[in-house]
């Protein structure tokens, strides 16, 4: 639901502003997100054994230093946005937009510190209430706006700060009375986050960067009003890959712990647990990409005409997404075996040739360029990880499955464009969705009892 909220409003934002400015607003969100993975510093991972460990009293303790420690990596994290817009190529509104949305690096910071203590407690509904609210409050500011008639690039970044605010304080008001939290300064301990985050800091900043500095390259390799036009496409196609990119930690994270307890005592579990992962990855991102690649044209056209050239570039990068969905599981394997090291490395390498890749292909084909480099470095990455978990208790892989998944995307996508070309889209989505789910079902994808078999498969846990 917060995704869907998120899409929405940055679709009514679009079509308002327009490609220039909406290029503008899309380059204060892609730099914010960059930045952002200062402002965590893969900590959470560290932590989170921590928080989950001894009682109320220890939960308290490791807590209280966690949320100043958050707060302290926010504050740097803003002031490093203020200096990069300052001294680089950009436009006063655009400074506004970085230093009035940057103060989410302080918000959020403290909110997701007291995620990380509902998540080590399993306490999720609180964490999912919380961001329905916050995302519900963002809607509403931006049809306030919207319907003003005052709608400005720098008005349309408020509400996004305001939304994390309100999970802030949700969240705030749902722990008290359950967890002490008492704010501490504590040196040692933040040495200690440092030192054990610093190779999944790196790995995550780094893999990141290679996958979303596309979007800031694009503002320096090419120049003034058609930079920000070419952004604006290419962020365009961007939105529908955040949607998978959304999915991708619901979807694998939650299997990082399950992975820690079954390694290295129990191969058999790990096996299962991977196994199930796969499919059930595998199994979303093939229907994103074979609806995508029928329907990205109307879906860009949502945004509003001057957005029809974007349809190349999102096809492109929702496939790129769907590759990075395998990506993460790799990465989630590596992290609970302890190989962390080098992740680091194959990041690395994808941010060099990725960068490189840019710097030609963003000359002469612009944001299309931007995503075939997108692609390109995306499955080199996976090459070099999949190297790095072919000797773990993953095999032998579920090929009958992974059979039954493509056949199903094959049969969906020829369904839909049938459907679409004699009706309407929407008519053909709702075709294909279908014709894959009944592929799926009829398939067998996770053996007798088809989905059913799936669904029970998937509580990985058991």
């Amino acid at each position: 639901m917060c995704a869907a909220l998120s899409w929405t409003g940055t679709l009514i934002v679009a079509r308002q502003l327009g490609t220039l400015d909406y290029g503008s607003f899309a380059f204060v969100f892609n730099l914010l997100g960059l930045l952002g993975l200062l402002a965590d510093f893969e900590t959470t991972r560290v932590v989170m054994a921590e928080l989950g460990r001894g009682g109320d009293e220890a939960l308290s303790h490791v807590a209280g230093r966690f949320i100043v420690f958050r707060v302290a990596l926010g504050t740097v994290t803003y002031v490093l946005a203020l200096v990069i817009v300052l001294v680089g190529p950009y436009s006063h509104s655009e400074v506004i937009g970085v230093a009035i949305g940057g103060l989410s690096f302080f918000v959020a910071s403290a909110s997701w510190s007291l995620i990380s203590i509902c998540q080590a407690k399993q306490w999720l509904r609180t964490v999912a209430v919380a961001l329905v609210a916050g995302g519900v409050v963002q809607f509403v500011c931006i049809l306030g706006i919207h319907f003003s008639g005052h709608a400005t690039m720098v008005r349309y970044i408020v509400p996004y700060v305001l939304s994390d605010a309100v999970v802030l304080v949700w969240i705030a008001v749902a722990l008290r009375g359950t967890v002490s939290l008492r704010p501490r300064l504590d040196v040692a301990a933040w040495r200690r986050w440092f030192v054990d985050a610093t190779p999944l800091a790196i790995g995550s900043a780094l893999g990141t960067l290679y996958f979303r500095i596309d979007g800031v390259m694009i503002t320096l390799v090419l120049h003034g009003d058609a930079s920000r036009v070419a952004l604006a496409l290419y962020q365009t196609g961007y939105k529908f890959s955040d949607l998978l990119a959304f999915l991708a930690p619901a979807l694998i994270a939650a299997s990082l712990p399950l992975f820690a307890a079954a390694w290295p005592d129990d191969h058999e579990r790990f096996r299962r647990i991977f196994r199930q992962t796969f499919v059930i990855v595998s199994v979303v991102a093939v229907f994103a990409v074979a609806m995508f690649s029928v329907f990205a044209e109307p879906a860009v056209l949502l945004w509003g005409p001057q957005f029809r050239a974007a349809q190349t570039a999102a096809r492109l990068l929702v496939i790129g997404q769907a590759c990075n969905f395998l990506t993460q599981l790799a990465y989630v394997v590596l992290v609970s075996v302890g190989r962390r090291r080098f992740y680091p490395l194959a990041t690395a390498c994808g941010l060099v040739i990725n960068v490189g890749l840019n710097i030609i292909l963003i000359r002469r084909y612009g944001g299309n360029g931007a995503a075939a480099a997108t692609i390109i470095t995306e499955v080199i990455v996976l090459a070099l990880l999949v190297g790095q978990v072919h000797d773990l208790p993953i095999r032998p892989l579920p090929w009958r499955s992974l059979g039954v998944v493509a056949a199903a995307g094959v049969v969906a996508a020829l369904i839909g464009a049938a459907v679409y070309w004699l009706t309407v889209w929407p008519v053909g989505v709702v075709a294909g969705t279908i014709a894959y789910v009944a592929v799926l079902h009829g398939g067998n994808v996770e053996g007798p009892g088809g989905l059913r078999a799936l669904w029970r498969n998937s509580r990985l846990g058991n």
